[in-house]
């Protein structure tokens, strides 16, 4: 069989008798070849030969890898606008970041046509890299800013081994990548990759307690309720904002003790209030102590990423990056072997319309590679759409179903236990439809992240007959040395 392009939305097929099968042929409206198959057989298969289906969720967690690029073409020098993301809280460098990006978006006229925002040490690039959780939320911000401003923005994370705050942007000439990070004066960038999950039992005590932020919400009670039932826990405290006030707590608190909870506690807590949490954490009793850490909370504020304030911001950052602090400062000295931070795929995707959102997760997904860095537990789990409509994945209904469909609560709950065994701080977990990448948005190049899961073809197929696709559209977005496949 030879594949010669993809992105048909039409074909014409021939199909012509050989020998106990036949030979198909496939063009598109123009009539240029698409598909050859030289022979095609069909036989009878009996039930008993067809392979058994795998574990619910597999091949449905994602990382990112980071790849080399080759160096830089010295004679396709590009100038960019530049904005450092600087030193500071979060909530004060992001909204410094929104600011800048906003003006530059809006200015009538700028002195570059791509603006570079310089992060240092914001994302893994490097074995064993320790994160700047702040920079991280940085480039949750900006990822949104750039699906909804595509080819406007670069995001350039510059060596945290080197001192200084200035980077060296002609490494980036001839690179037309949306996300890069500099290490040793190589450039790298990322890919989304399948990881395997080792689908480990919790490795924590059962007669510990485990604390769920969100607790009595959609997915937060869903986990509890597998804590429970599969790996047995015991001891679950469940945090709020409404505590025993939410709709639907008492037979939660029910159902857990008829599956086997013997210590059901439910209190109304804001995590993002460190005096509050603290003081929750100091009523865990000695005989019981705090084991396990989920964070499932969190606050939604969608909008335009020029339409962003920094109280919405704010607001979203709270629920989200505060509370997740707060937990990681005030358990350290705690045995805790299970901490898991329920993030989102917003964070790696760059949802539309939620830059906070997405900022806020990728302050997860940071935190959790820098707790790995210090040889504490953590992963940040990054949901894509779910069957089961809750606050979290929701809004990515009508987005992401353009990349796969929802997850069923089984799988959901299968990759949990398959991310705890994964050798990667932050993992996605989405039903991915690589055949559905291939034609989405076809008319342009593939995402540059998703390159590595949807080969980049010799070419696409003309949509309409009589129309080629230009040279220039088929090499938008692609890196140097896939540019030289192409042509």
């Amino acid at each position: 069989m030879e594949l010669f392009a993809v992105g048909a939305q039409a074909l014409r097929v021939a199909v012509h008798a050989q020998g106990e099968g036949v030979r198909v042929q496939a063009a598109d409206g123009a009539g240029r070849p698409v598909l050859v198959v030289e022979s095609l057989v069909s036989r009878e298969v009996a039930a008993d030969q067809l392979s058994p289906a795998g574990r619910p969720g597999d091949d449905a967690l994602f990382a990112i890898e980071w790849k080399a690029l080759p160096p830089a073409d010295p004679s396709a020098p590009e100038d960019f606008s530049t904005l450092l993301a600087g030193g500071g809280p979060v909530e004060q460098v992001t909204g410094e970041v929104l600011r800048g990006v906003q003006e530059w978006l809006e200015a009538e006229e700028t002195p570059a046509a791509r603006l570079a925002v310089v992060t240092r040490g914001a994302v893994p690039a490097g074995p064993g890299e320790s994160v700047d959780v702040v920079g991280a939320a940085v480039w949750g911000l900006v990822r949104s800013a750039q699906s909804e401003h595509p080819d406007r923005i670069v995001l350039v994370d510059a060596d945290p081994a080197l001192a200084g705050d200035e980077v060296d942007l002609g490494l980036l000439a001839g690179v037309d990548e949306p996300q890069v990070a500099v290490r040793e004066g190589q450039v790298l960038v990322p890919r989304l990759a399948r990881v395997a999950g080792a689908g480990q039992s919790v490795p924590v005590d059962r007669d510990g307690t485990v604390l769920i932020t969100g607790g009595t919400g959609t997915l937060g009670g869903l986990l509890a309720r597998h804590l429970v039932a599969e790996h047995g826990f015991r001891r679950l405290l469940l945090l709020s904002r409404q505590g025993p006030d939410a709709p639907g707590c008492a037979d939660l608190a029910a159902e857990l003790t008829a599956l086997g909870a013997a210590d059901v506690r439910i209190v109304a807590c804001d995590a993002a209030d460190r005096d509050a949490l603290a003081a929750v954490l100091a009523d865990i009793p000695e005989q019981a102590p705090l084991t396990g850490v989920v964070h499932a909370a969190g606050v939604l504020d969608d909008g335009v990423f020029t339409a962003l304030t920094q109280e919405r911001l704010n607001i979203v950052l709270r629920a989200k990056a505060t509370a997740a602090a707060n937990l990681d400062e005030l358990t350290r000295s705690a045995d805790v072997g299970l901490f898991v931070l329920y993030s989102s795929a917003s964070a790696t995707f760059g949802t539309p319309g939620q830059a906070n959102y997405a900022a806020a997760n990728a302050f997860l997904d940071g935190l959790a590679a820098r707790r790995r860095a210090e040889g504490l537990a953590g992963v940040s789990l990054g949901w894509g759409m779910w069957e089961q409509a809750s606050t979290m994945t929701g809004h990515l209904g009508n987005r992401a179903g353009r990349l796969g469909p929802g997850l069923s609560n089984e799988q959901g709950l299968a990759l949990f236990d398959a991310a705890l065994g994964v050798e990667r701080a932050a993992v996605v977990a989405m039903l991915l439809d690589v055949h559905a990448l291939r034609s989405w948005n076809s008319s342009a190049a593939v995402p540059a992240l998703l390159r590595g899961l949807v080969p980049v073809v010799v070419r696409r197929a003309d949509r309409v007959a009589g129309r080629e696709v230009s040279l220039v559209r088929r090499l938008a977005g692609l890196s140097v040395e896939e540019r030289r496949g192409v042509v």
